[in-house]
Order: C-alpha cells, then sequence, then structure tokens
C-alpha cells in the first residue's frame, strides 16, 4: 500500500492537452456493476453505479501525497458515495441487525474489486480504475460506511504494511469462522475489524490469521472530506438511463459600472430536473480546478454569472450528479481565451491619456491593456496539420473615455498611458510549417503590426483570410484550416454549415509556410472554443528496402525479446523496492 505524489499541475496539463489536441464530445460516464449480499448470501441485488468523468479528473488532479499516517483519512469522501451508501441500506433496512448487514453487504461490495498493488487512490479512482490494493479498497469500503451513517476508523498494520477498517456497531458481530470476532478499542469505543480486500468472504469481525500478531494503529476519521463536488450515481437493480446536460457561453448588456462585468455560462439539463445542483469546473492555466454550484429552475435550465479577473485561458465544463433512474453527465468542454478583463476608464487631458491605478502595480496594471499574447501553441509533427472545432466572441471589456468625471480610490493616482502604446487587438488562428515536417499551431492575439505583415506576405509565403467582418457577437461559428504541401484550406461556416469566408489553394501549397485566420479585432473580446481539435497528418509509411531478404521475424528478435524481458524484469523489481520500502503484503491475492 506505498503511496507517491503526484505532480497535478503536468497531470491536469496533460489532461487539458489531450482534449484540445483530438476530438472534444461528450464526455462518456464510466458505468460500474456491483453485485451485493445481505443475510449471509440469501439476499442477492445488483448496484449499478455511473461516475462522470469530471469527477474522476477532479479527484486525480487533487493531492495524493501520504507523508504521516493521518494523512490517509483525507482520501475518504462519504459524499461522494452517498446514493450508493443510500442503495444499501435500502437493502438492508428491514433487518434484525440492520448496521451489522449493511457493513457486511458493502464489504462484498468492495470485495469483487480486483486487487492490484497501486498507489493511494480516491474512492471514485478506485471504481473508476476497477482495481486497487488495501489501502485503496479499504478508503472505499469506510467511505460507503460513513456515507450509510456508521462510526468507521481505519486499521493500518505497519509491519505487514496492510490496511483495513473497523467498524462500531451497537451489537456483537456474528462471526462465519471458528474464531471470535475480533475488536479493538479506541478513544472509549468498541471498533469491529473488517478486511476489505478480496481474498476470502470476510465478514465484520473476522480477522486474517497474518493479522493475529500485530496490533493496529488506529486512524479516526473525524476529518475526512466533508463535501463533493458532485456524487456518483447509483440504482438498485435497474440500470442507468442516460442523461445530457448542456453548456453556452453568452455576454450580458455591459453595464455602466466596470466593476459589475462578468460572463455567463448557462445550459440545461436532459430530461429536466427542478432544483437538481449543477457544478460548474474552472480552471485557469492548466492549475486545479474550482468548482462552484448552482441549482436548475423548473425547466432545468441553469446560470452561473462568471466574474472573472485575470486575462488568459480559462477550461470551462458543467456536471450533474443524475436524480432517480438517470446517471448524471457532463457538458461539452469550454476553453475560453480572455484578452481584455474589465472596463477599462480612459480619462484625457490637453497632454495625455491616462487610467487611475496604483503606481506602486503601474507596470502591471498597464500591462492589461496590452492584452494576451499566447493562448494555445502546440508543435506536432508529420506531413501536414489541420485545426477544426466551434468558437464564440463575446463582448468581454471596453475602454471608455471621457465618461464622467475621475473617482479616486485611496491609492489611485494619474497613471500616464505612452503614446506608443500598442495592444494586442488582433485575435488570429496560425498554422505554420517549420523544418523536417514540423508544424506549430497558434492560438494568440496579434498587434497591428503582426496582422499588417502577414498581409504584405500574402500568396507568397502566407495565406490570410479575414474573416473578422463576418463574425458577429454572442454567436457559434464553425472553423476549418489545413496546411500541407500539397493542400491550403480555410473556411467560416455558420452553425448550420453555409459557407461565410473560404480559401482553397490546391496548386501553391508548397510555398505557403503559414495559413492566418482573424477572427476578432478587439482585446475586449472574448473566444471561447469547444469540439476544438488539432492534429497532424500522419506521414507515409517508408517502403522496405528492395534489398532486404524477408526472414522468420520471430526467430530474429527472439533473443533481443528475452534480454529485453531480463532487463525490463530487473528495472521493475528495483523500481519495485524503491517505491514500497516496505514489506510485502501479507493478504496479496
Amino acid at each position: 500500500m506505498p503511496s507517491k505524489p503526484k505532480n497535478t499541475a503536468i497531470l491536469l496539463t496533460a489532461i487539458l492537452l489531450t482534449s484540445i489536441i483530438t476530438p472534444v464530445v461528450l464526455s462518456e460516464n464510466y458505468n460500474r456493476t456491483y453485485n451485493c449480499n445481505a443475510q449471509f448470501g440469501l439476499n442477492s441485488h445488483t448496484i449499478y453505479v455511473s461516475v462522470p468523468q469530471s469527477l474522476y479528473e477532479y479527484y486525480q488532479t487533487k493531492t495524493h501525497i501520504i507523508r504521516y499516517e493521518n494523512d490517509y483519512q483525507n482520501f475518504v469522501t462519504p459524499a461522494a458515495m452517498a446514493t450508493i451508501a443510500e442503495n444499501i441500506r435500502n437493502m438492508t433496512f428491514t433487518e434484525t441487525y440492520s448496521d451489522e448487514e449493511f457493513a457486511n453487504a458493502v464489504l462484498t461490495l468492495v470485495h469483487e474489486i480486483p486487487y492490484v498493488t497501486s498507489d493511494v487512490k480516491y474512492p471514485v479512482e478506485t471504481i473508476v480504475d476497477n482495481q486497487g490494493d488495501c489501502d485503496t479498497v479499504s478508503l472505499l469500503a469506510a467511505s460507503i460506511l460513513k456515507a450509510g451513517g456508521l462510526d468507521v476508523v481505519l486499521f493500518y498494520y505497519p509491519k505487514a504494511a496492510h490496511m483495513n477498517i473497523g467498524i462500531y456497531l451497537p451489537n456483537k458481530p456474528y462471526s462465519t469462522w471458528m474464531t471470535p470476532p475480533k475488536s479493538y478499542e479506541y478513544n472509549g469505543t468498541e471498533y469491529w475489524m473488517a478486511e476489505c480486500t478480496p481474498r476470502a468472504e470476510w465478514q465484520v469481525g473476522d480477522q486474517p490469521e497474518s493479522l493475529a500478531g500485530e496490533t493496529p494503529m488506529i486512524i479516526p476519521l473525524d476529518n475526512c472530506e466533508k463535501t463533493a463536488p458532485t456524487q456518483v450515481a447509483s440504482t438498485l437493480d435497474t440500470p442507468l438511463t442516460p442523461s445530457n446536460i448542456t453548456i453556452n457561453l453568452s455576454s450580458p448588456p455591459i453595464p455602466f459600472y466596470y466593476e459589475e462585468q462578468n460572463l455567463t455560462v448557462s445550459g440545461k439539463i436532459t430530461p429536466a430536473v427542478p432544483d437538481a445542483n449543477v457544478v460548474m469546473y474552472l480552471s485557469q492555466n492548466a492549475t486545479a480546478w474550482d468548482t462552484y454550484t448552482t441549482k436548475t429552475d423548473q425547466a432545468g435550465q441553469y446560470s452561473f454569472p462568471w466574474d472573472f479577473t485575470k486575462t488568459g485561458t480559462y477550461y470551462i465544463k458543467t456536471s450533474w450528479s443524475g436524480a432517480g433512474n438517470y446517471s448524471g453527465a457532463d457538458s461539452e468542454n469550454l476553453i475560453v481565451f480572455i484578452g481584455f478583463p474589465k472596463i477599462q476608464i480612459q480619462f484625457q487631458t490637453r497632454e495625455y491619456s491616462y487610467i487611475l491605478g496604483n503606481p506602486a502595480i503601474a507596470a502591471q496594471e498597464l500591462s492589461i491593456r496590452q492584452g494576451v499574447k499566447n493562448f494555445l501553441n502546440l508543435n506536432l509533427t508529420g506531413a501536414g496539420v489541420t485545426l477544426t472545432g466551434e468558437f464564440i466572441v463575446l463582448k468581454s471589456g471596453e475602454t471608455l473615455s471621457n465618461v464622467r468625471e475621475p473617482e479616486y480610490r485611496i491609492g489611485d493616482q494619474p497613471l500616464r498611458l505612452p503614446d506608443n502604446l500598442i495592444k494586442n487587438d488582433q485575435f488570429c488562428l496560425l498554422l505554420q510549417r517549420g523544418n523536417e515536417s514540423n508544424y506549430n499551431v497558434n492560438v494568440k492575439a496579434l498587434d497591428k503590426d503582426d496582422v499588417s505583415q502577414m498581409q504584405q506576405l500574402q500568396g507568397t509565403k502566407t495565406a490570410f483570410l479575414n474573416a473578422s467582418a463576418s463574425v458577429k457577437e454572442n454567436r457559434w461559428y464553425k472553423v476549418t484550416a489545413k496546411l500541407s504541401e500539397t493542400e491550403i484550406i480555410a473556411e467560416l461556416r455558420d452553425i448550420s454549415g453555409n459557407i461565410l469566408e473560404r480559401m482553397v489553394n490546391t496548386n501553391n501549397g508548397a510555398n505557403i509556410d503559414e495559413i492566418g485566420i482573424l477572427i476578432a479585432n478587439n482585446t475586449d473580446r472574448a473566444v471561447a472554443f469547444k469540439n476544438l481539435e488539432v492534429k497532424a497528418l500522419n506521414e507515409p509509411i517508408q517502403p522496405l528496402d528492395g534489398n532486404v531478404v524477408p526472414t522468420n521475424e520471430l526467430e530474429t528478435v527472439m533473443p533481443y525479446i528475452n534480454w529485453a524481458i531480463v532487463v525490463a524484469s530487473v528495472f521493475t523489481a528495483a523500481v519495485y523496492i524503491l517505491r514500497r520500502r516496505k514489506t510485502v503484503h501479507a493478504l496479496k491475492s
């Protein structure tokens, strides 16, 4: 049951870049089915579980570091497992010893998860991965039991490098083994042992023989996770029915005071479920997810006012947990580029133009007016590169001049605007060819000089499409671009597929090194993408040399395979020892 730190920033970046480079479609849930028994196997039911992809990714990006044994309680997540606990409770609430029957039923569920040595995981990860070792299944069982109202602790055995759980019951449990049930006391409460690994059909009170000589360290769960963004969906004996959630982005009417400026994230759940919880996941610049919650109205519609504070790149999606027999669902991913975050009040005198701000951070305040330069920069290798996706242009800020007398706040002074202030106010998609089948894709803001240079090279080294005149605010459009040695394509279509702007060149592709598509020409715009796909065209497979004589490939490579197996085995053993640094698991199956 080892643990190791995960670089969550790298992991999230990989997830987000994957969603950019590959086709972005509606996320599919992870669905699992478990057999759950009560009354010593006489009462059998099926538990259907569905986990939204967003919830899985949320827990993947949380810290997985264990510094002290008490850190294990951070991985117990009752709120996320509430529906599973409710369904198992419905199986057992009529039983005479309902708490014991509930606990045993939970054990039958976690015993179905295949035993595989792994690092510590959150319960949602264990369900999705459908594998784990003693600590991961113990954390899952503890989460479900706590969600069902039982008092649970973790039992940790340092010498055996093992973990199981302790459960408080109002009565002494019945044991199917010859030995009496085993318990340990903690703070005046007796906790009965419950083994969660699948080696045998353990029930509450059963103690594996290999643990008989060691008293566990008891880890209370007072500080386990209290809330979760959403829950896994679960039903008893009836398969879950899929649902759907949409997402849209819009800009409200521009208010007079810039402090109130925001965008609106909205959508609808189908079927229309009123008063349902909807969570918005928000990540800026590939860091970690922030979550915000709202409820649907009577028509199943939801809305989030998004008061952004910084320029940059944002990743947004929404999710709901499901209800009744409906599973939860995730929306599409939105990639939002904010170039100008707020309304800027610009005052003018006879001598100069200025804005109000703090002199101590004048450079930072003035840099905001420059806009954000690079949003997306990908390098790909192949015979060419393509970009497709849908985008919308929204009002996200504004520059107002002489609208009213300046209102000085504490610490504010007039900050003079440089005479040569250049805004990155031309929002472009760029596909560029490098050397040796290397291509670069940029989604970025350019200044007027950059755009002017591309226009001057039009037809020689650059293919430039000015689509900004055809783009209206608050409307979705489809864009396609392809750059290869034989073909140059740039298209703008409306959401119905009608061509608005088009540029095709199949005769001069080898001479064109760059495609530029201008889609917006102000830094006070936000540009959002969905279904964005960037990919390289595969290089042709090189034919074999004509002098190569065909041979028995297996005979030829077998010595190398044998050596590779030996080297891999030694390497794996070394990594295993370094990572584990503990004795071999006593109950390894």
